[in-house]
């Protein structure tokens, strides 16, 4: 009989499987991504007290054969159900959140960093609302432990420190800053205030934690257009959480 597993979760997303079965996918603290196979997780109380839900934090227990595709999941004890699901704004957020961490990973690539990222997101949006610094925060660091940190202190070219002038350059295309002088010989070029940079790299650097009360004051809105094209650079496919906030920005409107 193949071994039996257990790891701390998240229920990244669920889909259902004939009439009584779920496949589910987790993003665990010690094997990573997992898809797995829940027999009759629709009706079992027992083994799957109201567990698999997306938001959730479980610990869940799984085998795993070698060839098979789909781990097999045994039981999956709710942890925190995620208070975020009570509120659409928080729901919309937290599944935000959880799809950013889905495509950022790969199935059984351990990724604590990103699971430990995630899981204190996802209290902190449960606690206050999701602010812009605190969003741009998760997706600078969820690039970092993804392998996908742009450097924000230094010209992508020539090294020059970006801090030298009022302005740097963004390329969009290439996801990389550039100094006054190297940007003149690339097209499409964006200039981006030196002091957003710097708001950048503190957001990055300080705990997640501290984000929700920064201030990104007039760079606001070209933070979240900077890392929203960082991000797509990596993208497997469009979010579908993004237009479930947007929906929600036009009802408030």
């Amino acid at each position: 009989m193949p071994q039996s597993y257990s790891s701390e979760a998240v229920v990244l997303r669920w889909r259902s499987y004939g009439e009584s079965d779920k496949i589910v996918t987790f993003l665990t603290r010690d094997f990573g991504k997992i898809t797995g196979i829940g027999k009759g997780a629709k009706n079992s109380r027992r083994r799957f007290p109201n567990s698999l839900e997306v938001l959730a934090r479980v610990q869940v227990q799984f085998r795993q054969r070698q060839e098979a595709t789909l781990a097999f999941l045994e039981t999956c004890e709710l942890r925190n159900p995620g208070a975020a699901a009570m509120n659409p704004d928080r729901l919309a957020y937290g599944a935000y959140l959880t799809e950013l961490a889905e495509q950022m990973t790969v199935e059984w690539n351990p990724a604590p960093e990103i699971y430990e990222l995630l899981d204190l997101a996802l209290r902190s949006i449960e606690a206050r609302p999701a602010t812009s610094s605190f969003l741009r925060a998760y997706e600078l660091k969820l690039l970092d432990h993804a392998g996908f940190a742009t450097p924000l202190d230094h010209c992508n070219e020539c090294g020059r420190p970006l801090d030298d002038d009022a302005v740097a350059f963004f390329g969009p295309i290439w996801g990389g800053f550039w100094c006054r002088p190297c940007s003149t010989s690339r097209e499409g070029m964006v200039e981006v205030p030196a002091r957003l940079l710097g708001r950048l790299r503190a957001l990055r650097s300080d705990p997640l934690t501290t984000a929700p009360g920064r201030s990104l004051g007039d760079d606001q809105e070209q933070a979240a257009q900077l890392t929203g094209q960082l991000l797509a650079l990596h993208l497997i496919r469009p979010l579908q959480s993004v237009r479930a906030i947007e929906q929600l920005a036009r009802g408030r409107s």
